[in-house]
């Protein structure tokens, strides 16, 4: 799938949910119940909240590095 950073955070912000794998690893992000959250699948400890999707995007971090850093290296496995 061909879907850009600009996509997702369209998307995002429109309330879509949205499942990704990055390094082989399954995550979800999204709003539900009202508020914008973010989980690696199979572990509720990994759950963050945000206040927005801004707020959200800038707790959520892999090895050190922001999503839009690592953009690349997320597959987008589906768009709710």
């Amino acid at each position: 799938m061909d879907y850009s950073f600009e996509e997702f955070l369209e998307d995002l912000k429109m309330g879509r949910e949205i499942h990704f794998i990055y390094r082989e690893e399954n995550y979800y992000i999204g709003c539900g119940t009202g508020h914008f959250m973010f989980w690696k699948f199979d572990d509720s400890a990994s759950e963050i909240i945000g206040e927005d999707v801004e707020d959200l995007l800038r707790k959520v971090n892999f090895d050190g590095k922001l999503i839009k850093e690592v953009w690349d290296l997320i597959k987008i496995v589906d768009v709710f």
